[in-house]
């Protein structure tokens, strides 16, 4: 419709349409009368009479709801043909999929469990009213610009003074992949069956993929009730297991099994967040796959951190060792030799001697701990074996490793300095594949949908094939020792950052194509020059890169153009990378110091001086923050 055309109910110019359902047309319009866009539902020519009975019913529905989870209705009307029609919020944020398919990235984790607990929160409340929405798809959850999801399309609502129509034995309305078993079977339905479409949803979003596929609805149905259907991670290997796991939850079969109101689904999956952050995110090197830098659940304020425990372990600990941190403990290798495992009092557990130093960070998953030494030789011990543990399998490479390992579906993935990458099958220590770089490897393997990203000290950076190791692309930047950092970008893609020893930070757009990441058309977005060596990695959170110099700089920049935001010299050489949590960053020094700043001014907000400086990586976990010393001193602050 043209600008010309007349206005619909004297008030609304009607714009592009930007859906369509089985019984309406959905156009973006503009409300002449306020000058805001609204979203404007309108009867098809031709309906029958159930779907104007269900497009009636969804304005009532809408109208009686006052709730920051539901779409907002604003007016309604007949336009000049006498076809039923009513307003709306418009949001552009595109369908709640669209925080999908998962990264092991913490930023996108933390989106995802944000916005599923507020449809969670609306679903209780619909519940709470009596009413049961009976038709929750992606394309019904819509976010806003902010991310915000609000639930829609009320046509489907059965309430429970009514409509009894529409929910007799036999009669299944809703849409196929997403329907519970007992809907499908036209069986009665309550809360649980919400639940089970909204952890469909949630399927669909985690892996890209629907629960269940066939040429026809039956057929899809028939797999809603009888069959089971394939785990999330084993269609998206990046996801957390405990968030596959916790999702599977809600897909139960049996009503009885799932959870049965928004509350216990809230508590669910309230439980699995709280694991990933705790377990999964911390028992990796700078938390998660993507190496952002980022540990969520951080201290309420810094400000007010005091020491609650000491604990001295003898051991020289050096550069880039890092805390990492699960179910079992905190792990801290040093330069004699050895592994520990603390506990969270502050205490030694086990301790693991091995022939050479232990400088790279090691990888916590579950019971299990992995870790490299300089002698080549890479460790999977079984940490719930008694005091000393019980060494599963080991594997020798052909040099000294200094990176942590990176898990990846079956497989780990191990940098040597000889250049090769090494998959190996996680329960044996077979070796799967191995790939050569043309330069020694001291920095940690990334993975982003079925692509590894490794770069060498002779300035390559290599896209590979996870699951073969076929080199996919290659690109020559610079010289790298610190390991890089992904963040997530529209579309799929993303911008790596790649710290070059040299003391440039490279931004590249890469973009996924067949399930993979290449570098984009113009792939460098920009350079930033720190005047000094980059031994710590870059940290990446919402649009802004904080990156450490040996000069004793911080740089805060923007994601996508590098410009400048703050700078502060901190003074001292700065081997550690930053970690940011709740809007705070924090750094130490190899000048005695520990710090916590504002991440979006870079105030300094606490600061404390020690008889020894800081090369490894600290950690955040569960509102404390754990550090260690170049003395082999952890110290931990709350």
């Amino acid at each position: 419709m043209t600008d010309t055309a007349p206005l619909l109910g004297e008030r609304y110019q009607r714009l592009e349409l930007i859906g369509e359902g089985g019984s309406a047309f959905v156009y973006r319009a503009f409300d002449t009368r306020v000058g805001r866009d609204v979203a404007l539902k309108i009867l098809h020519d031709y309906v029958i009479p159930a779907d104007r009975k269900r497009f009636e019913r969804e304005i009532r529905t809408l109208a009686r709801i006052s709730h920051p989870g539901v779409i907002s209705i604003y007016d309604l009307g007949n336009d000049e043909e006498g076809k039923l029609y009513f307003t709306m919020q418009l949001l552009d944020g595109g369908a709640f999929s669209t925080l999908g398919p998962m990264e092991d990235s913490p930023e996108l984790l933390e989106r995802f469990f944000r916005a599923s607990f507020e449809v969670l929160d609306t679903l209780g409340h619909l519940h709470s009213v009596g009413m049961i929405h009976r038709d929750l798809t992606p394309q019904n959850i819509l976010l806003g610009k902010e991310g915000r999801p609000r639930v829609m399309d009320f046509g489907l609502v059965y309430l429970s003074e009514g409509t009894r129509d529409l929910t007799r034995s036999g009669y299944t309305l809703g849409t196929p992949h997403y329907m519970a078993p007992e809907q499908a079977k036209g069986l009665e339905i309550g809360p649980f069956s919400d639940l089970y479409a909204f952890g469909a949803v949630m399927y669909r979003t985690l892996t890209g993929s629907v629960m269940f596929d066939a040429d026809n609805d039956q057929s899809v149905l028939f797999q809603h009730v009888y069959e089971e259907p394939i785990l999330p991670l084993e269609r998206n290997p990046i996801l957390p297991e405990v968030l596959s796991s916790g999702v599977m939850k809600f897909l139960e079969k049996r009503p009885a099994d799932r959870p049965g109101s928004g509350i216990e689904a809230r508590n669910l999956l309230g439980g699995v967040q709280k694991q990933v952050w705790s377990e999964h995110v911390s028992g990796q090197y700078r938390g998660g796959r993507a190496r952002a830098g980022v540990h969520p659940r951080g201290v309420a304020d810094p400000s007010n951190l005091e020491q609650i425990w000491e604990l001295n372990t003898g051991a020289e600990v050096a550069w880039p060792a890092a805390l990492t941190a699960g179910r079992e403990g905190l792990t801290l290798g040093s330069r004699e030799g050895s592994l520990r495992l603390m506990d969270y009092l502050g205490q030694v557990r086990q301790t693991f001697k091995v022939a050479d130093e232990v400088t790279a960070p090691a990888l916590l998953e579950g019971s299990t701990v992995t870790f490299g030494a300089w002698d080549g030789h890479l460790h999977h011990f079984d940490l719930s074996n008694g005091l000393n543990g019980q060494e599963l399998w080991r594997f020798r490479t052909r040099a000294e490793i200094t990176a942590s390992p990176t898990r990846w579906k079956n497989q780990l993935w191990i940098p040597s300095r000889d250049g090769s990458l090494y998959a190996l099958e996680g329960q044996t220590g077979e070796l799967l594949w191995s790939y050569k770089a043309a330069g020694p490897l001291s920095a940690s393997p990334l993975v982003w949908s079925c692509t590894a990203l490794i770069a060498d000290e002779q300035g390559w950076l290599h896209g590979l094939d996870a699951r073969t190791g076929k080199s996919l692309w290659k690109l020559q930047l610079g010289a790298v020792h610190a390991t890089p950092a992904l963040s997530p970008r529209a579309g799929g893609g993303a911008v790596l950052l790649v710290p070059c020893w040299g003391g440039e930070l490279h931004a590249l757009a890469l973009e996924k194509r067949g399930g993979y990441l290449y570098p984009a058309h113009d792939a460098l977005l920009w350079s930033y020059d720190l005047e000094g060596e980059l031994w710590a990695s870059p940290t990446v959170y919402q649009g802004r890169v904080y990156v450490v110099s040996w000069t004793g700089k911080i740089h805060a920049l923007t994601l996508e153009e590098g410009d400048d935001l703050w700078e502060r010299n901190i003074g001292g050489r700065l081997t550690a990378s930053p970690i940011y949590s709740e809007g705070i960053l924090y750094l130490g020094n190899e000048e005695n110091q520990l710090l916590a700043l504002r991440a979006d001014q870079g105030a300094v907000l606490w600061q404390k001086r020690f008889p020894v400086g800081i090369q490894a990586t600290p950690l955040i976990r569960e509102e404390t923050l754990y550090a260690a010393f170049m003395d082999g001193t952890v110290r931990a602050f709350r």
